[in-house]
C-alpha cells in the first residue's frame, strides 16, 4: 500500500502562483476504508431511493417526496457530514463531506435540495451560530425534520449583495426586529422551516443577519417558479411584511452579515464545483455507454475519431477538476487542524480555514461548474438528436446543469473574486506578490536558457512548462496593476482574463502532482492514459493562457512596451510538440475499453 506524503499547507490561499510546485497532493486513492463506507451509503441512497423517484419528482407532483427523501437522508447521517456529534452530527473531514457531495450530486433532481439543506442552509447557524441557536436549530436540521433556505438574492441585489434593501427595524420595548423586504430565487423556499435572512438594521451599510421560522406572521411565500432546469426543486419569492424576529434570533454579530455570506459562499462554491465532478462522471458514462451501443455505417460510432476527440476532452477536463477538487479540500482540513493546534476553537477554525482558501474555492466553482457545461454538452452531441429527446437522459442533465454557473455567486463574479482577493493579500503581507513580479521583471533582461532536454519525459517538462506559465501571469497581472493602478477594479475584462490565467495554473499545478503520484505508485505502463490526459491538460492551459494573455496585453499595453511584453509571452509559452490525435485515441480507447470514467 503506499503511503501519502503529507502535503504542506500553503501559508494562505493562492500561495500557489509564487511557491514551488508541492511534492505530493491528496488523491482519491488516499480515502480511507471508513471514509469509502461512507461513500458507499450515499451511493446506495441515490440508487435505491432517488433515482426510482426521479421521473416523478422531475414533475413535481408532490413536494412531500422531496421531504421524505430529506429524512431519510437524514437517518441515514448524510445530513449531518462534517457537524459535531453534539449536535447529532458525523465529525468527518471536509474532504469526505466533498466526496459524498460528489455522489449526491449524480441526482440532479434531489441534489439542489440536499445541497442547499447541507450547505448554505445549515452552514450559516453552524459556523455563526451562538450555542443556544445551535442546539436549538441544528439537530432538527440535520435529521432532516426542519429544513432551510438562504435568502439573500433581492430583485435589485443579486451579486451586489450588500446592496439588499430589506430592513431590519429594532424594537427595544420588544426586544425583536422587524423585518421588512422581499427575497428571490430562493431554493428550497417552499419547503423550508428556517430561513436564513439578511437585512440591514436600520441605517447600517452592513447587512445583518436573522433566523426567521416557518410560522412567523408576515413571512409568505410566492408561487414556485417556472425553470428552465432543476423543476424538481422548490424555487420561491419570500416575502417579509413586518416579521417579528426576537432579539436572540440576531445571527453573529450586528453588521456580520456580509462576512457571513461571504464565507459561507465559500463552502458553497466549492460544493457546487464538485458536484459538478459527479455530474461530469455521469455524463462521460452516459456517452461512451452509448456511443459503444450506437451503430452507423456498420461500426459502433465509437470507433469515430470526433467521437473519441469528444469523450478525451470530456475525460481530460474531468481529471482536472477530480486533482484540484480533493486537494482543496485537503488543503482546508490541514489548514484547520493548523488552527485548532494553535488554540482556536473548532467554531472558529472550520469558517476560517475556508475563508483562507477562498481563492481555491472559487477557482473550483469555476472551472467546476464549466467542466461540467462542456462535458454534459458534448456527452448530448454524442448522442445526437436523442440527445435532444426527453426520452434519453441527456436532455435534463443538459437542464440541471446551467444553473451551476449563475449558483452561489455568477462565475463572472467568481472570477473577479478570485483577483480581488489575491491582490488583497498581496497588498496586507500575506502574500509577497511583489518581489516575486520584480525576480521575474528581471529575468527578462537575462538571456534565455535553450538548454532544455527535449528528451525530458512529459511530466518533467511539463513542471518547467508550469513554472513558465506562472512567471507569465505574474508578469501581466503585476503590470496591469502598476499601470493602471486603482482603475484596476474598474477594469473588467481584465480582471476575468487574469483570473482565467490564475484558473489554468492552479488546475495544471493538480494535475502535474496528481499523476506524479500516480506514476510513481503504480509505474510508468499502467499510468500511461493519465500521463497522455496530462500532456493534453498541460497543451489547453498554454493555450488559455497564452490567449487570455494576449487579449489582457492588447487591452493596457501598447508600443515598445507591448512589443516586449509579446517577446515575454512567447519565451513563456513554449510547449514542445506531441501527436494531439493519437494521443486523445488513447485517451478515448481507454474509456471505450472500461466502459466508464475510471481515472
Amino acid at each position: 500500500m503506499e503511503t501519502k506524503e503529507k502535503q504542506i499547507p500553503s501559508q494562505t490561499g493562492g500561495s500557489f502562483l509564487i511557491n514551488k510546485i508541492p511534492e505530493s497532493i491528496f488523491i482519491e486513492s488516499d480515502f480511507s476504508e471508513e471514509q469509502n463506507m461512507m461513500v458507499a451509503s450515499a451511493k446506495e441512497f441515490v440508487e435505491q431511493e432517488v433515482l426510482p423517484l426521479a421521473d416523478e419528482l422531475e414533475k413535481k407532483k408532490d413536494l412531500s417526496q422531496t421531504i421524505d427523501l430529506l429524512h431519510k437522508a437524514g437517518d441515514l447521517g448524510l445530513l449531518g457530514l462534517g457537524v459535531s456529534e453534539n449536535y447529532g452530527g458525523i465529525e468527518v473531514s471536509f474532504n469526505t463531506t466533498l466526496r459524498v457531495i460528489e455522489e449526491m450530486a449524480k441526482t440532479t433532481e434531489f441534489s439542489p435540495a440536499i445541497g442547499v439543506q447541507t450547505s448554505i442552509g445549515i452552514a450559516p447557524i453552524l459556523l455563526y451560530g451562538n450555542e443556544k441557536q445551535k442546539a436549538q436549530y441544528i439537530p432538527d436540521m440535520i435529521s432532516g425534520k426542519s429544513k432551510g433556505c438562504y435568502c439573500l438574492t433581492e430583485p435589485d441585489a443579486g451579486s451586489d449583495a450588500n446592496s439588499g434593501k430589506t430592513k431590519a427595524i429594532y424594537n427595544e420595548s420588544e426586544k425583536a426586529y422587524y423585518l421588512t423586504g422581499q427575497k428571490m430565487w430562493i431554493t428550497n423556499a417552499g419547503i423550508a422551516d428556517v430561513f436564513t435572512v439578511f437585512a440591514k438594521i436600520e441605517d447600517d451599510q452592513n447587512l445583518s443577519a436573522f433566523i426567521v421560522e416557518k410560522g412567523y406572521a408576515g413571512l409568505t411565500l410566492g408561487e414556485e417558479e417556472d425553470k428552465m432546469g432543476i423543476r424538481a426543486s422548490s424555487t420561491r419569492q419570500v416575502f417579509l411584511n413586518d416579521v417579528k424576529v426576537p432579539e436572540e434570533n440576531l445571527l453573529g454579530k450586528r453588521g456580520d452579515g456580509f462576512k457571513i455570506a461571504l464565507n459561507v459562499l465559500s463552502t458553497g462554491r466549492i460544493k457546487l464545483g464538485i458536484g459538478g465532478l459527479g455530474v461530469s462522471k455521469k455524463a462521460i458514462d452516459y456517452a461512451v455507454g452509448y456511443a459503444k451501443d450506437r451503430k452507423q455505417f456498420g461500426q459502433s460510432i465509437s470507433s469515430f475519431g470526433a467521437i473519441q476527440q469528444k469523450l478525451a476532452k470530456m475525460v481530460v477536463k474531468t481529471y482536472a477538476l477530480q486533482a484540484a477538487a480533493y486537494r482543496t479540500g485537503e488543503l482546508i482540513d490541514q489548514k484547520e487542524e493548523e488552527y485548532l493546534k494553535s488554540g482556536m476553537s473548532l467554531d472558529e477554525a472550520k469558517p476560517k480555514a475556508v475563508t483562507a482558501y477562498g481563492i481555491e474555492c472559487a477557482i473550483i466553482k469555476v472551472f467546476g461548474t464549466e467542466s461540467q457545461d462542456f462535458t454534459v454538452d458534448e456527452g448530448l452531441q454524442i448522442y445526437g438528436g436523442m440527445g435532444f429527446s426527453e426520452e434519453a437522459p441527456m436532455a435534463r442533465l443538459y437542464r440541471d446543469s446551467r444553473i451551476s454557473r449563475i449558483f452561489e455567486g455568477t462565475n463572472e463574479i467568481n472570477r473577479m473574486l478570485i483577483v480581488d482577493i489575491l491582490l488583497k493579500k498581496a497588498m496586507n503581507g500575506e502574500l509577497d506578490l511583489m518581489n516575486a513580479a520584480t525576480a521575474v521583471q528581471k529575468e527578462l533582461t537575462s538571456i534565455p536558457d535553450f538548454s532544455a532536454n527535449k528528451n525530458e519525459d512529459t511530466l518533467e517538462q511539463g513542471t518547467q512548462v508550469l513554472e513558465n506559465l506562472k512567471k507569465i501571469t505574474l508578469i501581466i497581472a503585476g503590470s496591469a496593476a502598476q499601470k493602471l493602478m486603482m482603475k484596476l477594479k474598474e477594469e473588467q475584462e481584465i480582471l476575468m482574463n487574469v483570473a482565467d490565467m490564475l484558473i489554468q495554473i492552479y488546475m495544471l499545478e493538480s494535475v502535474l502532482v496528481k499523476t506524479k503520484r500516480i506514476k510513481d505508485t503504480l509505474g510508468e505502463g499502467a499510468s500511461a492514459t493519465q500521463v497522455d490526459i496530462c500532456q493534453l491538460f498541460m497543451m489547453e492551459a498554454v493555450k488559455s493562457i497564452k490567449n487570455s494573455a494576449e487579449e489582457a496585453l492588447w487591452s493596457f499595453s501598447e508600443g515598445d512596451e507591448l512589443k516586449m511584453m509579446n517577446m515575454a509571452l512567447k519565451r513563456f509559452t513554449k510547449m514542445e510538440a506531441f501527436n494531439v490525435k493519437d494521443t486523445r485515441r488513447r485517451v478515448a480507447q481507454k474509456l471505450i475499453e472500461d466502459g466508464k470514467y475510471k481515472f
